[in-house]
């Protein structure tokens, strides 16, 4: 199978990229130098490695790494993600470069188109950015280092987006012939819309999707949810969202938010596999490799109603050859560990170990 080295991986956001919503963020120089010295060091990386996972995901925040007044790479965060791929590569672990945000780039920006999509010079600041981490990259890693092209897009044209995947291929193929491309679908990366995306004749291109449906219960009591924190309810695993859907009902502005799941009654195995399928139907329709970057559940969920769902997620798309990434290794609200990096579920941490050990 081509990228057997995906298989079953973990994120690193917070560390290059969502610095700024852990907690205690840094802001200032001495704080940012602090933080990139001890959120991910190579003894995380080890213990990533002795988890059983065979990847890693790591967001990069376009602000970071580019410098717009140069036209360049920043000297100094690239030599952090080149030292990270390093320490990967010491623990033989594969590498996903994810480019998490960048100028233009508007999250949920569904009811218009947002900038990057339509403003030629921020596309060419895109543009850029990978024409020269394609150079800085070029011969390391071919076969154990994919390049996202951007992570979670909105693209309310539906068009958009696969203009811009085209231009960024050609641009990177210019370069580097062989290396692994994912290109996400629209509507942050919902796999109901991985039918929009266009095919693009190149073998060494992957397609992918994100899954946390349903939100009610894998973003359970979030406090960056006005929504969820209003709503206030413990969500099991399979369980009745019968109480969520009346809470759309009597608040209609956030329907269109949750309009994946919003007049289902139960979160179980059936609808799980219901919503999956999308992600199955493209695989076989367009006979191309598929990957989920992103799945995971809230640390105020009950553990142990989380690993029943986890498990479940990471059995259906072993079942379908579909390699993953979940979310996330460190704080940001879904860690294994804390921001200290002390193990934030006993449970949890067990479940990840064992399904490791014993999944593909």
């Amino acid at each position: 199978m081509r990228f057997s080295n995906f298989q079953k991986g973990i994120n690193l956001g917070g560390y290059l990229s969502q610095y700024d919503c852990i907690p205690e963020p840094p802001v200032t120089e001495q704080e940012m130098e602090r933080h990139f010295a001890s959120f991910i060091t190579e003894e995380d990386i080890k213990r990533i490695a002795a988890l059983g996972f065979d990847h890693v995901r790591v967001p990069v925040s376009g602000y970071l790494l580019w410098d717009r007044e140069a036209g360049e790479m920043r000297e100094k965060p690239l030599f952090l993600l080149d030292r990270c791929i390093s320490w990967c590569e010491t623990y033989h672990l594969s590498v996903i470069v994810d480019l998490h945000d960048i100028w233009g780039n508007k999250y949920g920006a569904m009811d218009e188109p947002m900038p990057l999509l339509t403003d030629p010079a921020l596309q060419e600041i895109f543009l850029s950015f990978w024409r020269k981490l394609s150079e800085h990259f070029q011969g390391q890693m071919e076969e154990r280092m994919l390049f996202e092209l951007l992570n979670e897009v909105s693209d309310a044209e539906g068009t958009l987006w696969n203009s811009l995947v085209g231009r960024a291929l050609k641009e990177i193929r210019k370069i580097d012939k062989k290396r692994g491309i994912l290109v996400g679908s629209n509507n942050q990366n919902s796999v109901m819309y991985l039918g929009q995306l266009e095919l693009l004749d190149d073998p060494y291109v992957v397609y992918n999707f994100h899954y946390y449906e349903p939100l009610v219960f894998t973003h359970q009591k979030a406090h960056f949810s006005e929504e969820l924190k209003e709503f206030n309810q413990t969500v099991a695993y399979p369980g009745d969202i019968s109480g969520f859907a009346s809470y759309l009902e009597k608040n209609p502005k956030w329907k269109d938010k949750y309009a994946l799941t919003a007049n289902e009654t139960r979160n179980d195995h059936a609808l799980m596999e219901k919503l999956l399928q999308e992600a199955v139907d493209f695989a076989e329709k367009s006979d191309c490799q598929l990957y989920c970057g992103e799945f995971g559940v809230i640390d105020t969920a009950p553990p142990e109603e989380a690993v029943k769902w986890l498990s479940d997620v990471i059995d259906f798309l072993d079942a379908h050859g579909i390699g993953h990434a979940l979310w996330n290794y460190k704080s940001l609200d879904f860690g294994l560990v804390d921001v200290n990096g002390r193990t934030v579920s006993g449970v949890m941490l067990e479940f990840i170990k064992g399904k490791n050990k014993t999944g593909c």
